[in-house]
């Protein structure tokens, strides 16, 4: 492993000297592809334009993340940015110098890379949607393998980006984010056959979300039981981390995994609420009226969601406090999103909107 772990920071190395200029590329993709703007941008997107699709992307992406923190937890695989302070592989030759940056220091082990595990599935997923869509309306067979080709060759492009970003930024070494797109492709086009996504009542999701936390905490108390620290991770990062406030706790296997749980079990309710229920009746049959109204839920849904995000930060130093505290966040965010402002909306508007009628 030494090899491997050498050759990746090596890489690591030549991207940092070489593309130093590329920088703040590769740290917006890093943000950009990130599961927080799945459910705080591409979700809520997704959701007012095609609903059926966008339930599916949140049920691959938490599924998808799920994955990626049990591998972690069984894989116990070093990040480049604390290996390489520990390391005697290099002896008394001199070792290669990496940079860190604020996005460098995240807590949890590093493979398989879940940023790349999670934009493989959750793009997947949208450029599956998206073919099915576009194949539907092409007649011409020349102009179906032109768009099939173009997503495709988009989706790939993607792929590659946030693979050099993560190695770029020295948070995971090229085999760990080459084995997230795997795992995160295999995950999407699982979960992209299974017909209970669409079809799961309330007590489903209530169901599927205790049983996604109780596996994990039951994998973490059972290693827990027989000597192994699962949050050793977190201690390196602390230890070997340049600066202290650009460790991420938020990162951590837990806080994702409450995360997680909170949006999918979030998502059941708002699908099965009154709420939601009110609003698909009010926005049926309304024609160009019912574009405008999808824009209005869309354009208000964005902007309250980043002014949730923005004045609701857990803090992290209260420990229980602050998992539970994101559970309920995140459970907001889709509750949110398929509900409350469908119904405010419909609220507001619903009057003017009849008298269109």
């Amino acid at each position: 492993m030494d090899l491997l772990h050498s050759s990746g920071v090596s890489i690591t190395s030549y991207l940092q000297t070489h593309y130093s200029h590329s920088q703040g590329y590769f740290l917006l993709v890093s943000m950009a592809t990130d599961l927080h703007s799945t459910f705080f941008l591409l979700f809520p997107i997704w959701f007012h334009v095609q609903q059926a699709e966008a339930v599916k992307l949140v049920w691959v992406a938490v599924v998808g993340d799920w994955v990626n923190l049990m591998l972690k937890w069984l894989l116990f695989g070093e990040r480049p940015y604390w290996w390489i302070q520990e390391t005697g592989y290099y002896g008394n030759s001199s070792q290669p110098i990496i940079e860190q940056f604020p996005m460098t220091c995240e807590t949890g082990p590093g493979s398989p890379s879940g940023h790349a595990m999670g934009a493989a599935a959750v793009y997947y997923t949208m450029m599956s949607s998206l073919l099915a869509t576009v194949l539907k309306r092409e007649g011409q067979r020349v102009r179906t393998w032109c768009v099939r080709g173009s997503l495709w060759t988009l989706f790939w492009c993607v792929q590659v980006c946030v693979c050099l970003s993560r190695v770029f930024v020295a948070a995971h070494f090229p085999h760990q984010v080459i084995t997230g797109v795997i795992i995160g492709i295999l995950v999407a086009e699982s979960l992209g056959r299974a017909r209970l996504i669409f079809e799961a009542r309330l007590r489903s999701y209530l169901l599927i979300s205790l049983l996604l936390l109780s596996l994990a905490l039951l994998l973490y108390l059972c290693l827990q039981l027989v000597g192994i620290n699962l949050l050793w991770s977190v201690e390196k990062a602390q230890r070997w981390c340049r600066r202290a406030e650009w460790v991420s706790m938020d990162t951590s296997p837990l806080a994702s995994l409450f995360r997680n749980t909170g949006t999918l079990l979030g998502l059941g309710l708002g699908l099965h609420s009154p709420l939601h229920a009110h609003a698909s009746r009010a926005a049926v049959g309304r024609g160009t009226d019912g574009a405008i109204y999808r824009f209005i839920c869309l354009s208000a849904t964005l902007v309250l969601l980043q002014l949730f995000d923005s004045a609701f930060r857990p803090p992290v130093c209260i420990g229980a406090l602050f998992y539970l505290l994101s559970f309920c966040k995140s459970a907001t965010v889709p509750l949110a999103t398929v509900a409350i402002v469908p119904y405010c909306v419909t609220a507001a508007l619903g009057y003017k909107v009849e008298k269109l009628l």
